[in-house]
């Protein structure tokens, strides 16, 4: 492997069957959308649980990303594109729900930063972890954001994968409460099953394609094969 990424006009484009692996994986997750409304009750509150199968596989592809980036990047791309190995890892250890494990409260609640009765130390360490997500986000816009709609433009196989996991993420997002919310207007909590399971399930979406796009990526910089070079 190169010390950094190569440019645009050294890669080639990945090979068609990721666009394959893409339209697989949309279908099983929407298989998985459909299995809950197979199953009892019991059985849908654990498929959707915390640490259910669905948070479980969500982590698990996750970490599938984090050791391919790693494994992939040489010592000189990991010091200039660490954040992106660190982005998966940060949202893997947020599907297992680290980041209400080690203080009083969620780093992502404000009354750890303003109740007295938290510790200073944790008030640190919750500020230091947005720190580093914080300056990961913008260098992953800065230094990436350009080549991404370039990608995008050209229709290349992992930018289209990587915007795949985009708006799984703010399907996602928009999904995130809305059985509260329409409990609140008035409506049945039961009848949003199918918005819990969307928003669960495009969450596991968002890892899956990611995993795609790293390995699209990497796979266009590897050599053909010297018989295929040779015809």
């Amino acid at each position: 492997m190169s010390s950094a990424f190569a440019t645009d006009e050294q890669l080639a484009h990945a090979p068609s069957r990721y666009l394959t692996y893409m339209a697989v994986a949309a279908a099983a997750l929407a298989l998985l959308i459909v299995i809950p409304f197979f199953l009892n009750s019991e059985l849908q509150i654990f498929y959707l649980s915390e640490g259910g199968p669905v948070q479980v596989f969500s982590a698990a592809a996750y970490l599938v990303v984090t050791t391919m980036l790693i494994r992939e990047m040489d010592g000189a791309a990991l010091r200039e594109y660490w954040f992106l190995p660190v982005i998966p890892l940060a949202m893997c250890l947020r599907e297992m729900d680290f980041h209400a494990h080690f203080t009083t409260y969620s780093i992502t609640k404000t009354l750890l930063y303003v109740s007295p009765e938290v510790a200073l130390a944790e008030k640190i360490f919750g500020v230091f972890v947005f720190a580093v997500l914080g300056v990961a986000g913008y260098l992953l816009v800065a230094r990436c954001g350009k080549a991404f709609l370039h990608g995008l433009r050209s229709l290349d196989i992992a930018c289209l994968a990587v915007a795949a996991a985009i708006i799984s993420a703010v399907a996602s997002k928009a999904l995130d409460g809305a059985a509260s919310n329409l409990g609140f207007l008035g409506i049945d909590v039961q009848s949003t099953l199918l918005s819990v399971v969307f928003e669960e399930v495009l969450e596991l979406g968002i890892p899956v394609f990611l995993a795609i796009a790293v390995f699209a990526y990497f796979d266009r910089r590897q050599p053909a094969p010297r018989s295929f070079n040779a015809r």
